[in-house]
């Protein structure tokens, strides 16, 4: 049974900050412009970006309710190509930037990671939410805004709450599903973007969400920071992080 945690007030929902540490502050100074009460991290924490330890530390430091990803879980132990489904000519640089990123954690960072719970039920001012990374199934599972109902049917059987957050594609929207407000606040630190007919990127803006309970209905603020990518260059030049330049290829100023 899912773990019970009582919440109230304005609740900043924070997902995939991916060891972008200039992202994360963007929005914790943007959350200083609103009553923010509590945290909640729908996971991705630092894997795959140039300050894993300090992004943690950072989220950490904000006590709040977590939630296990899948780059959390990697973290936790060594992946090689076997270990990976469907691998591509990227995945052994994948792995590289994963390990590297796993050997920046000290114990107690681990030790954070591993208090991370697959799903939390909350109590919002006496609104229930469910909180996941990729579904309640699975931190794996893709629900997008296009995710058809039948899907989600299979994915949120038994769950009656009529808030649904999760993280994992970043990809920020708020839809209807059946009675239910389903919801993904985005990416902190690795926003995607697809052009039409063009190659994905990632712009420098990190994206966070607000849910507040008024009357019992649930409000959802989607919110977006600017920033500068100077910032990010920065700091990945100033790290030993493997692979930066490929890494740092696909960003653009926002």
């Amino acid at each position: 049974m899912s773990e019970v945690r009582h919440l109230s007030g304005t609740i900043a929902l924070i997902a995939d900050v991916h060891g972008n540490l200039p992202a994360l502050e963007a929005v914790l100074g943007d959350m200083t412009r609103f009553d923010v009460t509590e945290v909640v991290s729908l996971g991705d924490m630092a894997n795959f970006g140039p300050a894993p330890r300090e992004s943690l530390r950072r989220v950490r430091a904000l006590e709040p309710v977590t939630i296990l990803g899948n780059t959390d879980q990697y973290l936790l132990g060594h992946r090689t190509v076997a270990d990976i489904r469907a691998p591509n000519e990227e995945t052994p640089l994948f792995l590289e930037v994963e390990n590297w990123c796993a050997s920046r954690l000290h114990d107690e960072d681990r030790e954070f990671v591993r208090s991370f719970r697959p799903t939390v039920t909350l109590d919002v001012d006496g609104l229930e939410v469910l909180a996941y990374h990729g579904s309640p199934v699975s931190f794996d599972d893709l629900i997008r805004s296009s995710t058809p109902d039948a899907q989600l049917d299979e994915w949120f059987a038994g769950h009656s709450a009529p808030v649904l957050m999760g993280a994992h594609t970043h990809e920020q929207f708020v839809r209807r599903y059946h009675d239910a407000l389903l919801l993904n606040p985005g990416s902190v630190g690795m926003p995607f973007r697809v052009p039409r007919g063009g190659a994905v990127y990632s712009p420098s803006l990190a994206e966070y969400a607000l849910l507040t309970v008024v009357n019992g209905q649930p409000n959802v603020n989607l919110r977006r920071v600017r920033y500068d990518l100077d910032s990010l260059r920065a700091l990945g030049e100033a790290s030993d992080m493997p692979q930066w330049e490929w890494w740092f290829g696909r960003w653009r100023q926002a």
